[in-house]
């Protein structure tokens, strides 16, 4: 319960009262001198306390709640005590332009009395002596809370190590709104049905377009099951064409279309918004195909009905599969019963095998007797028994194991889902209090929402929700949560990095999803607006979800004094200044104007923000499609800067701890420019040709890992130049320049150079040759996009570490390298848009691969050159 709260108010005191160097109007008032022990003293007692919370973390001992409310509503009062001061200094501080613009602070907390003693105190310094009372009262609650915690820590049992929130790899483990990811997961006692609905599939004798309906309740392993026949040999290999889409509770048409159509891949560009363009889009790329498209997690008839006209009837047994909690939309929408399958529970002995998988440990006999109680609570649902496993698995002793039980036996619920509603809370409850705050902090996200893991580790940090350590920085840390969530199987891998080695994207289960949303509003700290739902707004919350485009502003607005997060998935355009949401820190995906949002610390939005609130001392991250207005700004906190249509002349004092930056015009990349900032560590450079200086002076950057850069007119990289000085560059990306063999080949001198792009780029002679001493010995991923490389020649001593190769749209490359053949940690090479006899020497690879026993290694094939001719004339003989 206090995990939002105290993480929240640590970050608080640290950047307000701790840092090097706090915001100006607090030296000015100085606040911090006369208090610095206190600040101190009570950033301490927090830290203390809450990881004695951690230490006791017991679930249904009601007492311990009660102190975590208490605990809560103290933090909460505190900072937002702290914060109004803060913005009541800028108020009062009358500067030209902003007086009146800043909300009343609410009435104080300091009773007459007290406050006229403070103010006799004060000695004109009433604002040092107001903070000192609102810290003394703090550190006095939080005494006590301490010593009634220390009463009950007999209470119970002490968990000494996080629980697993284990989930079964089922429903919405997919690997996007478009495809789903490869999974070794076993489905016990699945594989009958794994059968069934395979041989609606293929092995039926229908020549018609069939819809195919999967059913079953929440958790029951509906996309799953859906995903490992989607991802069969047998069944890619009977149909042209495959595509996978995400529904969801509320659908949304032109989303669907858009995913569909990135699903498909191809030579498609998905860049118009115009849904009944992009609807005749994919009705012409299926045409004359045998397809087999996944809709998953449909809840109504009207989501198919939006987009069914798209799947042409083509007589050669394309196929729909939709999974479904309804019958009724299965029953309706599904051809007919030879085409539907009804998920069934498992049974005991596939429940406990299941459980016993997901354990990963003997434990013992008594163990096991108690494990099976567990299990038999589960009632044959896979995403209760893996839950449930995952908090078993934790356990170190029989007593814990008894009390696990003993909480989950305890109720009288009787149905499935609230069996498995219990089990999710009883789980949530042991997880470490930062990774709950994080955890609850998804909730702002819609259900099935693909989450870019390098915006919520911004998200959480400016938030407040992650405490640093002393030998890892906060982004390092808010990384590590992640891989906890990956590993307790809290949210599902939707991409990964083009290494392969680090998650990119994900979602969580639609259960956890509701879950999530359902323990942040208890918490009142959500509030969400929904488009199909009642948007009469609570007040107090801090967190806010716009899902809507449909709503009253004016009432909405005046609900928003405590908000510190406003997140906006239409992305309409919104006014915001210290009237309506004086603490807001947190902006995610809005269109607006912010004025004099003195405690902003992230702006992430593909939007346009019209200004920037120059009193914004702890802004950490300025993400944006462009800025309309700049003015003076200066900001010392801030690590992540990017925006189009920015100059960069305008007034920016970046702080040297600056990690990325983007995009810089090559004009922009002098060596005193570079040099005031050295520890960047990801940068994008776009030049329309004049780049010799841009290359020396990119030299000074020796923290780089990641270099991106983009040309608008094409020109000719020169052979000498100061990029292979860089030696922590992972990632190289070039967009649409020229190079000879030579020069592409001296970057093989980076030493860990991982990653390399080419996208757009021209071979001068059309031949890549490398010679026996230009090896690139830690390279795992390499891309060629839209080239004119005809010949390549190399060995796999050139790439002895290769993993991935991506070939797109090289019309005229003739092979790939038969020595590959040879490169022992090969997984995949992917072909798209290029001439057969390339298709053909890289499944050679593939089978000289599978000889030498990799198995794995695998040829992703999607359009030939032909086959693209061929979708193009039907679209042009289908628009004349």
């Amino acid at each position: 319960m206090a995990c939002v709260a105290v993480n929240s108010l640590v970050r608080t005191i640290e950047l307000e009262f701790l840092q090097p160097l706090p915001r100006p109007i607090v030296r000015q008032n100085q606040l911090i001198p006369a208090n610095e022990n206190l600040i101190q003293n009570l950033h301490q007692k927090l830290g203390d306390l809450i990881e004695l919370f951690d230490e006791n973390r017991m679930d249904g001992i009601q007492a311990i709640k009660h102190l975590e409310t208490k605990l809560r509503d103290v933090a909460f009062r505190v900072e937002n005590e702290i914060e109004f001061q803060i913005v009541h200094l800028y108020e009062i501080e009358g500067n030209a332009g902003i007086a009146g613009l800043f909300v009343k602070t609410p009435q104080s907390t300091i009773d007459s009395k007290e406050g006229e003693n403070l103010r006799i105190d004060a000695q004109g310094n009433w604002h040092s002596f107001k903070l000192g009372y609102i810290l003394k009262r703090a550190i006095r609650d939080i005494d006590a809370i301490h010593k009634e915690l220390s009463k009950l820590q007999g209470i119970g049992r002490k968990t000494t190590a996080g629980v697993d929130v284990m989930m079964m790899a089922g429903d919405h483990q997919h690997a996007s709104h478009s495809h789903p990811l490869h999974s070794s997961s076993i489905m016990v006692g699945k594989n009958n049905e794994f059968h069934t609905v395979k041989a609606m599939l293929i092995h039926h004798s229908s020549r018609q377009r069939e819809i195919v309906s999967i059913q079953g309740m929440g958790g029951i392993g509906k996309t799953t099951l859906a995903r490992r026949v989607y991802e069969d040999p047998s069944v890619a290999s009977r149909f042209d064409i495959r595509a996978w889409v995400v529904v969801s509770q509320y659908h949304n048409r032109l989303q669907m279309l858009t995913d569909l159509l990135k699903s498909i891949g191809g030579c498609e560009v998905v860049s118009s918004t115009e849904e009944d363009q992009l609807a005749q889009r994919l009705y012409q790329n299926l045409l004359h195909r045998r397809y087999f498209v996944v809709i998953d997690d449909i809840w109504s008839v009207e989501a198919w009905d939006s987009v069914k006209a798209c799947f042409s009837d083509n007589g050669n047994g394309s196929r729909v599969l939709l999974t479904t909690r309804s019958a009724q939309v299965a029953a309706f929408i599904g051809s007919n019963s030879d085409f539907s399958h009804q998920m069934q529970f498992l049974e005991e002995g596939e429940s406990w095998n299941l459980f016993q998988e997901k354990t990963s440990k003997f434990q013992g006999s008594e163990f096991d007797m108690i494990g099976r109680q567990i299990v038999k609570k589960c009632k044959g649902l896979p995403l209760a028994i893996v839950v449930a496993a995952g908090l078993f698995s934790k356990l170190h002793t029989l007593d814990e194991g008894k009390n696990v039980a003993k909480i989950l036996n305890s109720s009288a619920t009787t149905t499935i889902d609230e069996e498995c509603s219990r089990i999710l809370s009883s789980s949530y409850n042991h997880l470490p209090h930062s990774l709950k705050a994080c955890f609850l902090y998804l909730s702002l996200f819609p259900e099935d929402y693909e989450i870019h893991v390098s915006e919520i580790v911004k998200l959480w940090v400016a938030e407040g929700l992650v405490k640093t350590s002393e030998d890892m920085s906060f982004d390092a840390v808010a990384r590590r949560h992640i891989q906890e969530l990956k590993d307790r199987n809290l949210i599902l891998v939707s991409r990964l990095s083009s290494c392969g080695r680090k998650v990119k994207t994900f979602r969580m289960h639609d259960l956890l999803h509701s879950f999530c949303v359902r323990e942040a509003k208890k918490e009142n700290l959500l509030h969400v607006v929904y488009e199909n739902g009642s948007n009469s707004s609570q007040k107090g919350f801090r967190w806010l979800s716009i899902q809507s485009t449909r709503f009253n502003k004016q009432t909405l607005y005046s609900s928003l004094i405590y908000c510190r997060s406003i997140f906006s998935f239409p992305g309409q355009y919104t006014s915001l200044n210290s009237k309506i949401c004086p603490l807001l820190r947190v902006l995610y995906n809005n269109q607006c104007g912010v004025a004099y949002l003195v405690h902003l610390r992230c702006v992430l939005s593909r939007q346009t923000v019209s200004t920037i609130p120059f009193r914004s001392w702890n802004l950490q991250t300025l993400s944006v499609l462009r800025i309309d207005e700049i003015s003076f700004l200066e900001f010392p906190q801030l690590q992540h800067f990017h925006g189009y249509g920015i100059p960069m002349d305008c007034p920016i004092r970046f702080h040297q701890d600056l990690k990325r930056i983007g995009t810089l015009r090559d004009d922009h990349c002098t060596k005193e420019f570079f040099t005031n900032i050295p520890y960047v560590e990801k940068v994008k450079i776009s030049s329309k040709g004049g780049w010799n200086d841009c290359f020396n002076n990119i030299a000074c950057l020796h923290q780089l890992q990641s270099l991106d850069f983009f040309c608008y007119r094409p020109g000719q990289i020169p052979n000498n130049n100061c990029i292979v000085s860089l030696k922590n560059l992972r990632k190289l990306r070039f967009w649409t320049v020229n190079f000879e063999s030579k020069t592409i080949n001296i970057f093989s001198k980076l030493p860990k150079l991982e990653l390399v792009l080419l996208m757009g780029c021209d071979w001068i002679g059309g031949e890549w040759e490398l010679l026996e001493n230009e090896s690139f010995d830690q390279l795992i991923y390499l891309e060629i996009k839209y080239s004119n490389l005809k010949r390549w020649k190399a060995s796999a001593c050139h790439f002895p570490n290769l993993e991935r190769l991506v070939i797109d749209g090289c019309k005229e490359l003739e092979k790939i390298p038969a020595e590959f053949a040879e490169i022992p940690n090969l997984k995949s090479i992917e072909l798209n848009g290029c001439l057969h006899s390339a298709m053909d020497s890289a499944m050679k690879i593939q089978r000289q691969q599978r000889r030498q026993g990799n198995d794995n290694m695998v040829v992703i094939k999607k359009f030939t050159i032909k086959e693209m001719r061929h979708v193009l004339k039907i679209r042009r003989s289908k628009l004349m």
